[in-house]
């Protein structure tokens, strides 16, 4: 039985796009007899800290190991055959033996590219997205993406990165879970005036943009209504037509989603558009920002109306385009709905799989 590590960089007590993307692969995984463990640190670069932060640390850790807070309960249900473990850092030592490891960011990159006694050759790099928002030194970032790691990336603008360092790179695009988000209720009734979107407080996912555009459509249709949902608690100040979801589960969000005629995503930057992915699986019409992980779905006028990144302007013309035009909306609901459908975990995993778990006679 071939085993597998997935190294992930945090606990996963709440929402992570990119773990949601392991866990999937993980069940199916293990439902195919492989081995899986994952991996969880509880603090990145121990020695980088001061010794009070290191002090804090490993009491942290004790915490939320024996609270088991670490694992993703709440939202993800994991084949109970997959092993999790929190651990204090990385380091080789913490980690359990396997035939294959995966990093799944860059500061797990930089801790596998240390570990010893292991083929280079069943050493992988999972690459969700460009992280320059969480490494303070791009050259350190750089490092992991140039370092002897067989690189997997989720999206071709990745692999152009990945190309342009002089590195190679298999593609592998993200699936949808078709199980739990499809239409509900008829694109063509649904109230025309009102949104949905996800938010996020870091500055790259584009909020203040999309807030400041929706005020210039609020003030064009007063009875804009704005279905928001998020991992974090409701946003200081949020006028009152904005009704706020936090942490909903999954059959509310395919509901909020059913209940909206318009999607709403301004990030400057995405790995993938996963929420844009799943608002076209029930029916939204899709407005959102020029980005890489967006772009893989977002089809200028045929598939959704695409902006210039932080052009707030143009994200408001496009919203009120939707809401003045029945037919437009209509038909790149129904555009999305339709291409959205080749995105399916199964060829996804199918693809995965031939990578990862690749015939002996290689070697």
């Amino acid at each position: 039985m071939k085993s597998i590590v997935f190294l992930l960089p945090c606990s996963a007590s709440k929402p992570v796009g990119g773990f949601k993307v392991v866990y999937e692969y993980a069940n199916r995984l293990v439902r195919d007899g492989v081995d899986v463990h994952i991996v969880y640190s509880s603090v990145l670069f121990p020695k980088e800290l001061s010794i009070v932060k290191r002090i804090f640390s490993v009491l942290f850790y004790l915490k939320w190991k024996w609270q088991k807070r670490y694992l993703p309960t709440r939202w993800f249900t994991l084949d109970e055959r997959v092993k999790q473990y929190l651990v204090y850092s990385l380091q080789q030592v913490n980690v359990p033996d396997a035939d294959i490891y995966v990093a799944t960011s860059w500061e797990t990159a930089e801790y596998l590219m240390t570990y010893q006694g292991v083929d280079i050759r069943d050493k992988y790099y999972f690459i969700q997205h460009y992280e320059q928002w969480s490494c303070t030194n791009e050259q350190r970032l750089i490092a992991t993406w140039k370092a002897p790691l067989h690189k997997i990336v989720i999206a071709p603008w990745l692999k152009d990165i990945a190309n342009e360092l002089g590195e190679s790179a298999d593609v592998v695009e993200n699936g949808f879970d078709f199980d739990t988000f499809e239409i509900t209720f008829d694109i063509g009734k649904r109230q025309i005036e009102k949104i949905v979107m996800l938010y996020h407080e870091l500055e790259w996912k584009g909020f203040q943009d999309a807030f400041e555009a929706l005020n210039i459509v609020k003030q064009k249709y007063p009875k804009l209504i704005v279905n928001l949902f998020g991992v974090y608690e409701r946003p200081v100040n949020l006028p009152d037509w904005y009704v706020y979801y936090q942490m909903p589960d999954k059959v509310t969000l395919n509901r909020i989603y059913n209940e909206a005629a318009i999607y709403v995503g301004a990030s400057h930057t995405e790995g993938w558009g996963l929420t844009v992915g799943e608002a076209m699986q029930c029916g939204c019409a899709v407005v959102c920002t020029d980005n890489g992980g967006y772009s893989v779905v977002a089809h200028h006028h045929e598939t959704a109306l695409v902006s210039p990144i932080k052009d707030i302007e143009s994200l408001a013309n496009n919203i009120s385009r939707l809401i003045e035009n029945q037919e437009l909306r209509c038909r790149l609901a129904e555009n999305g709905n339709c291409y959205i459908k080749q995105y399916t975990w199964e060829k996804s995993y199918e693809r995965l799989k031939q990578i990862l778990l690749k015939d002996e006679s290689e070697y």
